[in-house]
């Protein structure tokens, strides 16, 4: 053992460069050796005190041991495993995990949290008396002479008389206390001050409220997507269905001599096209589903949903009927905090240009190599000065007055007017556009609403030409392509009437957007979701 610890210590004094993981991977490798042996390892790594030297401590511990070398794995990133959720999502379900797990959700309640404590930083920064404790220790000459000089750090400060003679002999100084320093008067800029963060701080709160808000209505519509898209599928799985029980009449015929085998090969081609648009709709409900998990905080996780109830049943628009209070509105409220800060801002420069009155006090001891009353005599002999014996204390009032502080004031001030007007606008703006909006949304539900009673006739009579146009077929008046064209119509006819289904959902969803408040909207969602 003893010898085993001495090749460590040599060896480990040969430098060359390592990977800290590999000397762990090797210290792995050697599980037979004896913990006394192992005890050997840290004792040379602390006496060397240097990272440096660990490889070739392992390169040492592997010439002991007789386990094979194997090279360790070096993993950058950790890997990422698609995980499912095994309950599908609501559409209530999923904007409310949204509004719960969603990374700028995490974020904006974080900065909410930082931007209400920042209002009592700011209190204790204003209100808290300045502390300073100090302790000097130094040895240095004594000469001094009549002058006048700025201060400097190059060149301390030396009180007390002259020496009567000029020496280079080193002297102890030492010095020790603290002091105080308390500004409560300041004509109402500590106020001021604090008022400009608890307007940042509301800023922040209605900022973070409008970010809710976009974070569930892009969830919404996410959602929404996904169930057009699994309409979408549905309606391509029936038109596949469709064209193979069609190829089956058209390939019996054919062998029955009574069509022409042109047409198996058209119906066919058909039937190949309708797999191709039923791969393509299935390619749109994976998208559409990723996005989703992606709009919800479940980026790369596969997701499924529940869609019962939003493409069956369209919501004859019986919620939210009563006009928006704009004032009311997140991004309104967002939009008038900004305003109010700057209000808030423009008091702070209402503010600076009044004097502050410090109060000030303190204690101090001091010492010194050389007496206090006969100059060049020491006080003691050896080490005399290295320990404070002089006591003071000192009590102040000073008024800190920048008087031509007015002229940056006064064009700051302009600054801060040009900023408040453009914040009034933006206000303006996003009232503007609130009610722009809202006019919109109500056209968009009454259009999807009379759209949402029309599908269904055209669906039936799609279904009558359908088979009208088969049963032509059969009787070889009609062709086959007008077959396929009636079973495009058919299928395009169905995705239709699950668009204008959904679309009645999506134009309420736009009205609860400018109205700022979402659940009313999810609510009745809810409650067609789970057939009440």
């Amino acid at each position: 053992m003893i010898t085993l610890c001495a090749q460590l210590l040599d060896t480990a004094l040969i430098g060359y460069s390592f990977k800290l993981h590999r000397f762990s991977s090797e210290l792995n490798k050697i599980s037979h050796l004896s913990f006394a042996k192992l005890v050997c390892i840290p004792v040379a790594l602390l006496i060397v005190g240097n990272d440096v030297l660990a490889e070739n401590i392992a390169s040492s511990v592997q010439s002991v041991s007789s386990a094979p070398r194997v090279p360790s794995e070096i993993v950058l990133h950790p890997k990422i495993e698609q995980t499912a959720v095994a309950k599908p999502f609501t559409l209530k379900g999923a904007v409310d995990y949204a509004e719960k797990y969603y990374p700028n959700m995490l974020k904006g309640q974080s900065e909410v949290r930082a931007a209400k404590r920042n209002v009592t930083v700011q209190k204790l920064n204003e209100y808290l008396p300045d502390s300073l404790f100090q302790w000097q220790q130094i040895m240095s000459s004594h000469n001094k002479l009549t002058q006048v000089f700025f201060g400097s750090p190059v060149f301390p400060a030396i009180s007390g008389p002259a020496t009567n003679s000029t020496s280079m002999e080193p002297v102890f100084f030492t010095s020790g206390g603290f002091s105080i320093d308390w500004a409560p008067l300041d004509f109402g800029l500590h106020k001021a001050r604090i008022n400009f963060a608890k307007a940042l701080a509301e800023q922040t709160v209605k900022q973070f409220a409008s970010t809710s808000l976009d974070i569930g209505l892009t969830a919404a519509n996410a959602y929404l997507d996904a169930v057009i898209a699994l309409e979408q599928v549905k309606a391509a799985q029936q038109n596949v269905a469709s064209f193979e029980q069609f190829y089956q009449v058209v390939h019996a015929q054919v062998d029955a001599s009574l069509k022409p085998g042109a047409d198996e090969s058209l119906a066919l081609a058909q039937l190949a096209n309708a797999r191709n648009n039923l791969i393509r709709a299935e390619l749109s409900r994976d998208l559409s589903f990723a996005n989703l998990a992606n709009s919800i905080g479940l980026g790369g996780t596969m997701i499924d949903i529940n869609p019962t109830g939003i493409a069956e049943q369209d919501e004859p628009a019986n919620i939210q009927k009563s006009q928006p209070v704009f004032e009311q509105v997140p991004i309104l409220q967002a939009s008038n905090a900004a305003l109010r800060a700057a209000l808030a801002q423009k008091k702070v420069l209402d503010k600076e240009y009044y004097p502050v009155l410090h109060f000030l006090g303190g204690v101090n001891l001091r010492g010194s190599g050389l007496s206090p009353t006969v100059a060049g005599a020491n006080q003691s002999a050896n080490a005399s000065g290295t320990m404070p014996t002089i006591p003071n204390y000192q009590v102040a009032l000073i008024v800190n007055w920048n008087f031509l502080d007015i002229i940056r004031i006064h064009q700051e001030k302009k600054v801060q007017l040009e900023r408040i007007y453009q914040r009034q606008q933006d206000y303006n703006l996003v009232m503007q556009t609130l009610r722009t909006e809202d006019i919109q949304s109500r056209d968009r539900v009454q259009a999807a609403l009379h759209l949402a009673e029309n599908m269904p006739i055209q669906v039936q009579a799609a279904v009558i030409a359908t088979k009208q146009a088969e049963a032509r077929y059969k009787t070889g008046l009609g062709s086959i392509a007008q077959v396929a064209q009636a079973n495009e119509t058919l299928a395009q006819s169905r995705v239709q009437e699950a668009i204008a289904k959904v679309g009645v959902w999506r134009a309420l969803l736009s009205v609860a957007s400018v109205h700022g408040d979402l659940r009313p909207f999810l609510d009745e969602v809810n409650r067609v979701q789970r057939g009440k």
